[in-house]
């Protein structure tokens, strides 16, 4: 059978199943849910890979999964991830209880089972060689802070986002090829920043409001503490990389009276570890010296979000071509330029030769209160046909692209050093 062949067997497996994959998309939009929180959209889509034979893994980083579709034949293993977390947008039109699916995830878990049911099909013909995991991964958004903190102190994870903790527990191990995708208004990929997330509290000396000079205001701190921010961006200006934001999580409780605890919620991004390190050190001194300069305590715990991304050009080669065939009038960004944002498929990437692809479908600003699914059929049925093209493309002939991607994983940092490198990253710190 040839390549071609193989193809339309799995496009026409995807084009029967065209409207369970739209419908899973729809559903995941009707009922979403943030990071760690999943249970109901991942046992959604649990169940649709296990309407297709395919045995699950379950519990993986809290709420992710894995199956494994084995052609019987040995060769790399090649992972498809979807992504199905939601953000919290209270001001969105279709929020649920405030939380939307305004960054498209739902669309890409649907398109993880659109690849399933393509290349379920697909692995019949004999001809491809190696193994298929699809795998859904959790909380890919860095936000609810407080509650993943909860989590790590419970024991429950070590990572605030999903694939960080499903490397931590070693579910990507076999693994020697991974990429998904993502929605957005082009065909493409692009390199993205690293990040560190963190939970900052100041801490003062409460009193009744009229009498001011009986305690210590630790909304002074923070009053402070975002000047300095402000002025310590302008040692980036000229950075179009380097960012970092924050919001004020608790601003105390009652206006009469001096709060003596005040929270920010703050994210930091950069391009390499090397300059996320410097940045991080820089913002602290910032914080925590305003701090003292009014007199308040402060703690600061920052906690790892994820590696810059620099995604495998071999590999993006392949799906450029593989694109480039399917939809040859259309534009493809070849890493044309990066991107400030921040994914935690570069903590795949840096372990696992990956790439985070891009297709069109959306319409508004992305994490905006205009965010929609502007074409389901691009946006879930698309990258469905993407996905299982790409690995037929790897994994047809014994293997040979493949294997030739798949040897680049032996360039990249062991998981031992990757895990090493974060938990030094994290940390906490407490002044006066």
């Amino acid at each position: 059978m040839t390549r071609e062949e193989i193809f339309q067997l799995s496009d026409r497996a995807i084009a029967a199943g065209k409207e369970k994959i739209i419908g899973i998309a729809g559903k995941l939009w009707k009922d979403p849910e943030t990071g760690y929180r999943e249970t109901r959209s991942s046992a959604l889509l649990v169940r649709a890979l296990e309407e297709l034979g395919l045995k699950v893994q379950t519990g993986l980083a809290l709420t992710g999964f894995r199956a494994d579709l084995d052609t019987g034949r040995p060769g790399p293993t090649l992972a498809i991830m979807g992504e199905f977390d939601a953000l919290i947008i209270p001001t969105h039109p279709e929020a649920v209880n405030g939380v939307v699916h305004a960054c498209g995830h739902n669309t890409s878990a649907a398109a993880l089972i659109g690849s399933a049911i393509g290349l379920k099909a697909a692995v019949q013909s004999g001809e491809l060689c190696g193994k298929i995991a699809f795998i859904g991964t959790p909380a890919e958004e860095g936000i609810e802070l407080e509650y993943r903190m909860g989590l790590i102190k419970s024991g429950k994870i070590r990572s605030i986002a999903g694939k960080s903790q499903l490397i931590r527990e070693r579910v990507l191990d076999d693994v020697d090829i991974a990429y998904m995708h993502h929605l957005s208004n082009k065909f493409g990929f692009n390199d993205h920043n690293g990040s560190v997330c963190k939970k900052i509290i100041f801490t003062g000396k409460s009193c009744h409001a009229s009498a001011p000079h009986n305690g210590i205001n630790a909304l002074n701190a923070m009053n402070l503490a975002l000047h300095a921010i402000s002025l310590l961006r302008e040692s980036y200006s000229n950075s179009d990389k380097v960012r970092f934001h924050g919001i004020v999580s608790d601003g105390g409780k009652s206006v009469n009276i001096l709060p003596d605890r005040i929270e920010m919620d703050y994210m930091l991004r950069a391009e390499t570890v090397e300059k996320l390190l410097e940045v991080n050190r820089r913002f602290d001194n910032a914080v925590k010296y305003a701090a003292m300069a009014v007199e308040c305590g402060c703690e600061i715990e920052t906690m790892h979000y994820s590696m810059p991304l620099y995604d495998d050009l071999k590999l993006g080669e392949e799906l450029k071509n593989v694109v480039k065939t399917m939809f040859p009038e259309s534009p493809y960004d070849f890493n044309g330029s990066f991107y400030a944002s921040c994914t935690d498929m570069g903590d795949v990437a840096t372990v696992i030769p990956a790439i985070h692809g891009y297709v069109p479908g959306m319409t508004g600003t992305s994490h905006g209160n205009d965010y929609f699914v502007a074409d389901c059929d691009t946006g879930c049925i698309v990258p469905s046909r993407i996905n299982a093209r790409l690995a037929i493309e790897l994994l047809s002939d014994n293997a040979a692209k493949g294997k030739v991607i798949a040897a680049g994983k032996a360039d990249l940092m062991p998981v031992d050093e990757y895990i090493r490198i974060i938990d030094g990253i994290s940390g906490f710190e407490k002044s006066i």
